[in-house]
């Protein structure tokens, strides 16, 4: 995570980038991703040629196929929209990502672009309702930037996986909440303290995701049985106790989608950006940093002295 964390003092700068980035499109004619995608083939190749202890050249060329289909789709994930919502909706997602989500988009392409790349990380990336998601060589379990989730082994893009729904929710914040997102959720979560899990924005992630699966998968519910793997998990993505959101099931707090009441109570985690956090842009990088600071403070606080 630490790795990770100081890639993100870079993304405010990242908005110069993004005109350039915005202007790409993923054909055979541009040469900018195809120049990105030899790069990757090249590191791979002569990164897997070294790494091998025997073998060389056939390890060596499945590296740098590897690598050069994760560039090319890492690029792909500009413009992957959600296939459940109508086309108007698609269109608006992937603008979006251009324009209100500039910031968290630029970190997010060049982290992964980063990871694969130079580090050789990656193992696969897919598509799934808009992200795009990462599985990766790494040492900490996942960060969201933009509508790129970055995390270990354990995600695969499957409503039921524990990881993926966790991080797919910030994706949903990102959506939300544009150029507010890094400084309401980004910095809070990196400077959190005390039970990470327990901190309003992961709350709020958790919060989404939930909501969305829910709404978009009438199957997903199927969680009677907290172990089975079905629905939400309650363990890994929990919701706190002390907030008498739902019913206690299995030793955690469960919340039943098909009990309205439970359902709205939902609604008190939830985070919203202010003006002031939209209007920090306005002096970047400094004012985006000294909100979330701010912000970052006063959770810590609260948490610190709930707990």
């Amino acid at each position: 995570m630490k790795k990770v964390i100081r890639l993100l003092s870079i993304c405010y700068c990242l908005l110069m980038l993004q005109p350039a980035t915005a202007s790409v499109r993923i054909t055979q004619t541009s040469s900018e991703p195809s120049l990105m995608i030899i790069d990757s083939w090249l590191t791979g190749y002569f990164g897997g040629f070294f790494r091998a202890k025997e073998k060389r050249f056939k390890h060596a060329w499945k590296t740098a196929n590897r690598r050069a289909k994760s560039d090319a789709r890492i690029w792909g994930g500009l413009f992957a929209s959600d296939s459940t919502c109508s086309g108007a909706y698609r269109f608006g997602e992937v603008i979006s990502r251009f324009t209100y989500q500039a910031p968290q988009t630029a970190a997010g392409f060049i982290t992964a672009q980063w990871y694969n790349t130079v580090l050789g990380k990656v193992n696969t990336v897919e598509y799934a309702f808009g992200a795009t998601s990462l599985n990766m060589n790494v040492d900490w379990l996942g960060v969201t930037l933009g509508n790129y989730i970055l995390a270990d082994t354990s995600i695969h893009t499957q409503p039921e996986n524990a990881m993926f729904q966790h991080e797919y929710g910030h994706y949903l914040q990102s959506k939300r909440m544009g150029l507010a997102y890094f400084v309401r959720v980004g910095l809070p979560a990196i400077m959190s303290k005390g039970n990470h899990d327990a901190h309003p924005v992961e709350v709020d992630c958790n919060r989404r995701a939930f909501l969305y699966f829910n709404r978009t998968f009438p199957e997903f519910q199927d969680d009677s049985l907290l172990s089975d793997a079905k629905g939400w998990n309650f363990q890994f993505n929990p919701f706190p106790d002390s907030l008498n959101v739902g019913a206690k099931r299995q030793g955690v707090s469960y919340v039943n989608y098909s009990d309205s009441l439970q359902v709205n109570r939902l609604e008190q985690l939830r985070v919203k950006p202010t003006f002031i956090d939209y209007a920090s842009w306005i002096i970047p990088p400094v004012g985006p940093v000294v909100v979330g600071m701010i912000h970052a403070r006063r959770y810590n606080k609260v948490q610190l002295k709930t707990e």
